[in-house]
């Protein structure tokens, strides 16, 4: 399990949070429970609208860094891995084209299996640094080949790390549509201004959109119980209302395998240009002149 792994909470799939009115002890039960619904329709609402701002503030053009983590068991098989993304916009908001973006993915220090990827602003090239696992692939610690983020169509969601945030978001508003039974939408403020959201995401909605990839065959073995349970989800906001950080997670276990989630992602601060590598010189990159030849190269990456 990675550094973050303590944070799990090991919540029970089937998501309860009780919102309890101020003053309800000395009311009659039809009072206290009209004040209740009254408090859980303002929290409701106060969630749409600060969710909502969200999902609008996301696709901006933003000088950040954050951490992306994964940990995921299926039974006793499980997988870990962290990345720590830095993008870069510079002065200009408005350009279209991709930022700069560079991203520092690991399983763990001892698997030695790092690997850094970086997408100079505009360029129509990708670096890959190789961690000690995977320098037989070439004989230069740098690969070159052609950007997975082209300046045609680029959509911020594409970008390594924040196509995970991006994802907990689209989770989020299929089991919203859907609307469960159980479901609950919590805003709880903070004294300093920040703000909590506290829901849940179906454990379908989290497979459908790809919050974490599973084999076909441990689809298979899901049961309608289990993707109708909760994963918690806790989403907390700046004073603006901006993103700080996103997490799922939960354990569900209903009679088939038991599955254990934990997903999150964690804004840490501003990138400057201080944080992005020089360009790889030619006699320190190996390159791949086109899509085809990028694709052997990944795919002899995955089978290491």
């Amino acid at each position: 399990m990675n550094r973050r792994s303590g944070r799990a909470t090991g919540v029970a799939c089937a998501l309860v949070l009780a919102v309890t009115a101020s003053g309800c002890s000395s009311a009659s039960p039809g009072l206290a429970l009209a004040d209740q619904q009254a408090v859980s329709a303002y929290m409701a609402s106060q969630f749409d609208g600060a969710f909502k701002k969200l999902d609008q503030e996301l696709v901006k053009p933003r000088d950040e860094k954050s951490t992306v983590y994964w940990h995921g068991r299926f039974n006793e098989k499980k997988t870990d891995k962290e990345i720590d993304v830095f993008r870069y916009q510079a002065a200009d908001k408005g350009k279209p084209e991709p930022p700069a973006i560079f991203t520092k993915s690991r399983t763990s220090k001892e698997m030695k299996d790092n690997l850094d990827q970086y997408h100079p602003s505009g360029s129509e090239w990708d670096y890959l640094l190789l961690g000690e696992r995977f320098r037989s692939l070439a004989t230069t610690p740098w690969v070159r080949f052609p950007t997975f983020t082209p300046k045609d169509g680029f959509n911020v969601c594409l970008l390594t790390g924040v196509q995970t945030v991006c994802a907990m978001q689209d989770a989020m508003k299929a089991t919203q549509k859907s609307s469960p039974a159980g479901l609950v939408k919590e805003y709880r403020q903070q004294a300093d201004g920040s703000a909590e959201l506290l829901t849940g995401v179906t454990l379908k909605a989290f497979v459908d959109n790809r919050v974490l990839s599973f084999p076909e065959d441990y689809k298979k073995q899901m049961t309608p119980p289990m993707l109708e349970s909760f994963l918690r989800t806790t989403v907390v906001l700046d004073p603006q209302g901006l993103l700080k950080k996103i997490e799922i997670n939960g354990i569900v276990d209903k009679g088939g395998p038991k599955i254990e989630i934990q997903v999150g992602y964690e804004i840490l601060g501003k990138a400057t240009a201080k944080d992005f590598p020089p360009e790889p010189s030619p006699l320190d990159r190996t390159d791949l002149p086109d899509v085809n030849a990028r694709k052997d190269f990944f795919n002899r990456l995955a089978a290491l």
